[in-house]
């Protein structure tokens, strides 16, 4: 849902950058969990290159550097409190 809301208001133009911050830093922390967990049913073959779930981690774990670190998030979102 929260998602879905910051997509509406992006849309809008009304997406403020304390919101943005908590979309991306929310998002890509709960991506990260649930590949995580993924990763742990798969065991072993999780970590070979030819399943995709080996892609999938990787992918999952630089998200949280993309477009500023989730620790800068932390900090911008601090900020607005």
């Amino acid at each position: 849902m929260f998602a879905d809301h910051c997509t509406e208001l992006l849309l809008k133009e009304e997406l403020d950058a304390s919101t943005a911050s908590m979309s991306k830093y929310w998002i890509s922390d709960l991506q990260c969990k649930i590949i995580d967990e993924c990763l742990q049913l798969h065991g072993g073959f999780g970590y070979m290159d030819e399943y995709p779930i080996a892609q999938m981690y990787a992918d999952a774990r630089v998200q949280r550097i993309y477009g500023g670190a989730n620790e800068v998030m932390k900090m911008l979102i601090a900020r607005t409190l």
